[in-house]
């Protein structure tokens, strides 16, 4: 120990230097150098047992050698708080997995956590998993590649994910969703992320509420954003590519999707599926458009928005062009919309259709079609 800090090549190995730990807490250093592990890192803190666990700019690489799904590293804080004394900040380290092994990072009741500048790689399981319940917690400026999963998160208030970036690898695993938001969680911040090229969806939130997904990239996925039973969110200010930019299904209400660039989203821009009458989304100042490169791109298919059987939603001030779908806008059997002051250009089929079960107010809408004024 040096002024406070472990030093794990001194204490003998990682394990040793975090069964060191004061009951204070203190900085467990990794110094640069692989470290092969066959067995789960594992801590258990206590009220007041701070830890900073730091490595030397990722070039400290911890090797998970298990292949029977184990994770690498496990942290648990003050079981059973929800504002105990108690911050865990883990930094600057590699986690290299391999498509058997489990998750790279686990954290138990994550109060107070910072995950940070940290590269993780080629897991069987997720990135950085949260479980139990916490507060405060904080995944930033990490890369996530050949993961099962990117972030996990249950039971969570107050989670931050910023300047992440994640992706598939040619020939590597196949993979689920990237990030994962449980029904108990609140307030989560998704800002400023790159999720790439993934073989199932950037993002599910899952029965959940009150989240912000902005000024995100979220490309190649069959849907960018997945939302089951969830409401009160904001989808602001992303860059979508490919399959689905939003999909929203059951019971979602009161979504504020606006000022997003929806592009070559070929199976929709915006798809309400099996709204089972809720509704009440605001859909504004949204760009839906083939890509610059649409003539080098296979499947020249352009969705639009379909709200399907959703009720009293507000679409406005939007911009389609190049819609394939048999329209640009519709709504199916749900009603209570106002639809107006959307440009819709070059369209193949119908600009705007309505089945509503109800009123719905259509106006000044632009169209490049005479016969269908609206």
């Amino acid at each position: 120990m040096n002024g406070g800090c472990i030093d794990a090549g001194e204490a003998g190995g990682i394990q040793e230097a975090l069964d060191a730990l004061p009951e204070h807490g203190g900085t467990v250093h990794l110094p640069a150098g692989t470290w092969e592990l066959d067995r789960t890192l594992e801590i258990a803190l206590q009220e007041g047992q701070h830890l900073f666990l730091v490595g030397d700019g990722r070039a400290s690489v911890l090797v998970n050698n298990n292949r029977s799904g184990e994770p690498l590293l496990s942290i648990a804080g003050a079981i059973g708080q929800w504002w105990p004394d108690l911050k865990i900040t883990v930094r600057d380290l590699t986690f290299v997995g391999n498509h058997q092994s489990g998750d790279a990072l686990v954290v138990d009741h994550p109060n107070d956590t910072l995950v940070d500048a940290c590269f993780f790689i080629g897991h069987g399981g997720t990135a950085v998993n949260f479980v139990g319940k916490g507060t405060n917690a904080t995944v930033r400026d990490c890369w996530m590649r050949d993961c099962r999963r990117a972030l996990a998160a249950e039971n969570l208030h107050h989670l931050t994910m910023h300047g992440n970036q994640t992706r598939r690898l040619n020939e590597g695993q196949q993979q689920a969703e990237h990030v994962y938001i449980d029904r108990n969680c609140r307030e989560v911040r998704i800002v400023g992320n790159h999720l790439a090229y993934g073989d199932a969806e950037g993002i599910i939130l899952d029965g959940t509420a009150q989240h912000v997904i902005s000024g995100n990239t979220i490309e190649g996925f069959t849907d960018g954003v997945s939302a089951i039973g969830c409401r009160d969110m904001v989808i602001n200010a992303n860059y979508f590519h490919g399959g689905t930019a939003v999909r929203l299904a059951g019971a979602c209400h009161g979504f504020t999707i606006t000022g997003n660039t929806m592009i070559n989203t070929v199976d929709g821009a915006l798809r309400i599926d099996d709204a089972s009458g809720s509704g009440g989304h605001v859909i504004n100042g949204n760009v839906i458009r083939k890509s610059v490169y649409a003539d080098i791109v296979e499947d020249k298919r352009q969705g639009g928005i379909d709200l399907g059987d959703a009720r009293d939603c507000v679409v406005t001030g939007n911009v389609l062009e190049d819609v394939t779908a048999e329209a640009a806008i519709q709504s199916l059997h749900g009603g209570g919309h106002v639809i107006s002051g959307n440009r819709i250009v070059r369209c193949s089929g119908e600009p705007v259709r309505l089945l509503c079960d109800t009123w719905c107010a259509v106006a000044d809408n632009l169209t490049d079609r005479a016969d269908n004024p609206l």
